[in-house]
């Protein structure tokens, strides 16, 4: 007896495959080829023209042949297998686990994997919305659930679920744009499971998940991209160090706000002492130009006193800029004498 047996190791097998040769023309010429032989020999044995031997031993070459040439008798399916058998071309019944027998010639079968099977989609290239070429890899698992339909309604269900694949997933990334391709990567995945979901089920298909896999760039976007995170990240580091310096600034206005006059005599002692400790042979004392104009202007208003200042900053500022024009030392003395001048000068206008 004749038994075929579903392959346990070896390559990936196809979702549905047939089982034995397909019914066709030859199939039909070799049974009546066969035919003819039996009944010859049957002649030649009746009216003695061919002995009893040699008779048997034409059957058993016969039967032989029809033996290596013909379908399986039998087969056996695994527990997560089914066939589905037509006879004479129509639908005759969905059988299995276990050892199913079979009319040689006149039962077709078609075996049936009801696991779940990984279909990888090739890299394809695609458009967004944006004219953005992109190459997208993704992968889908599918399960049969419906053997018959499987078989009768599509022709190769791992086929059918690719293209539609390609075809959906050009059709969703052409209404997006790239940035919204690469952020929602998760929805894409979604609306592909529910497409395929929707169309599968004619197909006796389920779809378990589809999964885009990768979304290659071109060279040209990834440098752009690079170059605008680059931008992103330096703007914001600016932005830290501009809050940082506004942070310093009130941090210095409110302290100076604090100091009084020690602090202040305190800090110009400190000032002086590091400009002594450089290079510099000669030092030109600043003077609290403030205190001695609100001394000149006393009894004066605000604006007298805000005047009387900035007219002694000018007047100090021309008389260093010319001493040192004329190359000539200046000394502490100096500076306070012109400034006593100038001192006096405004006692006599009050």
């Amino acid at each position: 007896m004749k038994v075929s047996k579903s392959p346990a190791k070896g390559p990936i097998q196809p979702v549905v495959r047939r089982v034995g040769p397909k019914m066709s023309r030859e199939v039909g010429v070799f049974l009546f080829i066969i035919a003819i032989i039996i009944i010859a020999l049957v002649v030649l044995y009746i009216y003695n023209l061919l002995a009893p031997s040699m008779f048997l031993l034409g059957i058993l070459v016969i039967l032989a042949i029809v033996y290596t040439r013909s379908p399986p008798l039998v087969i056996q399916l695994n527990e997560y297998e089914r066939a589905v058998i037509l006879r004479y071309g129509k639908f005759h019944k969905v059988a299995g686990p276990g050892w199913v027998f079979l009319i040689p010639f006149i039962d077709e079968p078609y075996i049936v994997d009801l696991r779940v099977t990984t279909v990888d989609i090739a890299p394809q290239e695609v458009v967004t919305k944006d004219n953005i070429k992109l190459k997208i890899d993704a992968i889908t698992f599918i399960k049969i659930v419906d053997p018959k339909a499987a078989v009768l309604n599509i022709e190769n269900p791992k086929k059918a679920v690719t293209d539609y694949i390609r075809a959906h997933l050009r059709d969703v990334v052409g209404k997006m744009e790239l940035e919204a391709v690469i952020s929602q990567v998760n929805l894409i995945n979604e609306l592909l499971h529910r497409g395929l979901e929707r169309i599968s089920k004619d197909w006796g298909i389920e779809s378990v998940k589809v999964e885009i896999q990768a979304v290659e760039l071109p060279s040209e976007v990834m440098d752009a991209m690079h170059k605008r995170k680059r931008a992103e990240e330096l703007k914001y580091a600016a932005q830290q160090e501009a809050q940082a310096q506004a942070i310093k600034i009130e941090a210095i206005k409110e302290a100076a706000g604090k100091l009084n006059d020690p602090a202040l005599q305190y800090l110009y002692l400190q000032a002086l002492q590091k400009v002594a400790e450089g290079r510099s042979s000669k030092i030109i004392f600043p003077l609290e130009l403030t205190h001695l104009a609100e001394r000149l202007g006393q009894g004066a208003s605000k604006k007298e006193v805000e005047r009387i200042e900035k007219d002694l900053r000018e007047k100090y500022d021309e008389f260093v800029l010319e001493k040192t024009r004329e190359g000539t030392p200046i000394s502490t003395k100096d500076i306070l004498d012109d400034l006593k001048r100038r001192a006096s000068k405004y006692k006599r206008k009050k």
